[in-house]
């Protein structure tokens, strides 16, 4: 099976390097959820858990990937309770309207397949 070309050696795995780094980043449960909700303004770790209702374990792995990958920062506000506050870097805020779009996908798909009610 051919894949899309775009590349003068028709080199397959060239192209599909930057959609396998995507898929790694954003791969999982939780980390779209994460990035729409720190998409309106930067929140408190317990915001973020209270919303989602993810364990507090598996949500401080999940925003450490997501800090390692640029997608979000991570700032300790030193007041009378050391506090932490997370936002979307530029890269981060450029997913908001993919996720989305996927989103807008998701659901077109999901009347396709299972009707609409």
């Amino acid at each position: 099976m051919a894949c899309i070309k775009h590349s003068e050696k028709g080199d397959c795995s060239s192209f599909f390097l930057p959609l396998n780094d995507l898929m790694s980043v954003l791969s999982g449960k939780w980390k779209m959820r994460l990035i729409l909700c720190l998409a309106s303004e930067p929140k408190h770790f317990n915001e973020i858990w209270k919303c989602h209702g993810i364990s507090p374990r598996i949500l401080s792995k999940e925003l450490k990937e997501l800090e390692l990958n640029s997608i979000l920062t991570r700032t300790e506000i030193n007041d009378n309770l050391k506090s932490v506050v997370y936002s979307l870097t530029a890269q981060g805020a450029e997913l908001v309207p993919i996720i989305l779009q996927l989103q807008k996908w998701g659901t077109q798909h999901r009347e396709s397949i299972l009707g609409s009610n």
